[in-house]
């Protein structure tokens, strides 16, 4: 009996002392983004903290704008936006992060860049010469990548309702290729099937696209030059580092104006975007050493793709991929994100 009592009560001990340690730990709520580079971000971030910062990291769904407003209460209900495409949410900037305003959400320090534009497989380039947007314009361009013989190519401008398929559309009004170039509204599946198979057989193509994704990764694509940016110059854009009354970049969404077709004109390459890892400043100040981390933590473009076309071709579960990448990696992990946090 006393044998029994003596074990009960280390049992005992020993279970105070599990629960005083589960106590310790950091609770961390990821806000989640239903695209696959963030799924793949938030991760790799999870599992770096549960590993080396003792954090029990949890994750939570909801609208991308309530994200951010749970961020600026700072009440542990969401810590971290792990994929802030922080050039195409001004108004966030301007209301949580910039001086002036509540400065309740902290971004990492170095952003990794997110591009856009009208991409061809780099056999186009190589082989037809065709190097600039404005080249498709040319009816003998145009025709390159004309596949039912009316004359006119055809090019993916997006699916149906994405605000890059209207700029597209403005691309070829203000270059001139709206008059050469047919476009196509198919949605992304059906395109991905279509371009596998221009690259299978060599065939030229030209569509919209952006980075990161995995299409990158898995092909040789390049994207077709325009003039260089000097500012977007809608009345929107208004406040924001890159507004320019004179800009090359303006661009009017269908709901703020009727003509918006006519009243918008792009003439250059739109800027590449800042994408950061957010954390609210309430996280920082319950968790220095978690908020160091988020600030020091680096990532590549390109790496991002690979990530994307492990999980979407490969087929390999997100947690999978960001733990094969972090055990690959642990000269990045340690020496670079982690470098400095005790």
């Amino acid at each position: 009996m006393l044998k029994y009592l003596r074990n009960t009560g280390l049992a005992a001990l020993s279970l105070a002392a599990m629960m005083t340690a589960a106590e310790a730990k950091t609770a961390v709520t990821i806000g989640e983004l239903d695209w696959p580079g963030a799924r793949a971000i938030e991760q790799v971030l999870k599992q770096v903290m549960e590993t080396y910062l003792d954090a029990d990291v949890g994750t939570i769904a909801a609208a991308q704008e309530a994200l951010y407003e749970a961020l600026d209460k700072g009440d542990n209900s969401v810590d971290i936006v792990a994929d802030m495409w922080t050039d195409h949410l001004p108004q966030q900037m301007k209301n949580y992060v910039m001086p002036g305003g509540r400065e309740t959400i902290i971004l990492n320090t170095t952003p990794y860049l997110g591009t856009e534009g009208v991409f061809v497989p780099a056999y186009v380039v190589e082989e037809q010469g065709v190097k600039k947007l404005e080249d498709l314009a040319k009816p003998e361009v145009a025709k390159l990548f004309d596949s039912d013989g009316n004359g006119k190519g055809e090019m993916w401008a997006g699916a149906v309702g994405w605000e890059s398929t209207n700029h597209t559309e403005v691309r070829g009004k203000t270059y001139g290729f709206d008059k050469t170039m047919e476009y196509t509204t198919v949605e992304q599946a059906v395109f991905l099937s279509q371009l596998k198979d221009a690259i299978d057989n060599k065939k030229p193509i030209a569509f919209y696209y952006w980075t990161p994704e995995w299409i990158h990764a898995a092909y040789k694509l390049t994207k077709l030059e325009e003039p260089e940016f000097n500012g977007y110059a809608a009345e929107s854009a208004k406040g924001s580092e890159r507004y320019n009354a004179e800009g090359c970049y303006k661009f009017y969404q269908p709901s703020e104006r009727n003509d918006w077709l006519e009243a918008s004109s792009i003439s250059c390459g739109q800027p590449p975007t800042r994408v950061n890892i957010a954390h609210s400043k309430a996280l920082a100040e319950r968790a220095p050493q978690v908020s160091q981390f988020l600030k020091q933590v680096t990532l590549d473009g390109e790496v991002v793709n690979q990530w994307i076309l492990a999980m979407e071709v490969d087929k390999k579960p997100v947690e999978q991929v960001a733990s094969d990448w972090i055990a690959a990696n642990k000269d990045t992990v340690e020496g670079v994100w982690l470098k400095g946090v005790k």
